[in-house]
């Protein structure tokens, strides 16, 4: 689904929040809130503001994230679009062979083309700003 062409869906972006991350010394799975997700070696597992944890492939980390201190990063300004779902949903994503689980009230954020994610209600109101 192209959030580009559905009703409802907003341009927002990442406050530059910062988070505690580590990069992965072995390939492993990381349980996020949303269910399993498998990371390699080298990709950076981040923390979020809740304790909530997530891996990220390192080069889209390089590029979409600042490392500003030792073991802590802050999003990059980059404008996604995003969706409140009413109903809960699944999101298969590329990164991962297990598909991520949304919560009526969870938000959709598309990150680019095929590149979706799942973000809950609390974090994205604590994270997100409209543009």
């Amino acid at each position: 689904m192209d959030l580009a062409y559905v009703s409802g869906a907003v341009k927002v972006f990442k406050k530059p929040v910062v988070l505690s991350f580590e990069y992965a010394k072995e390939d492993t799975t990381v349980e996020t809130k949303e269910g399993p997700v498998s990371c390699k070696t080298g990709d950076a597992i981040l923390t979020g503001t809740q304790g909530e944890r997530w891996p990220i492939q390192r080069s889209k980390f390089d590029s979409t994230y600042d490392v500003v201190g030792e073991g802590q990063c802050a999003k990059k300004k980059i404008e996604v679009l995003a969706l409140q779902m009413d109903v809960q949903f699944t999101v298969n994503v590329s990164w991962s062979k297990d598909p991520l689980v949304g919560k009526p009230g969870d938000w959709l954020v598309q990150y680019g083309k095929g590149d979706c994610g799942v973000v809950s209600q609390e974090i994205f109101a604590e994270t997100y700003a409209r543009v």
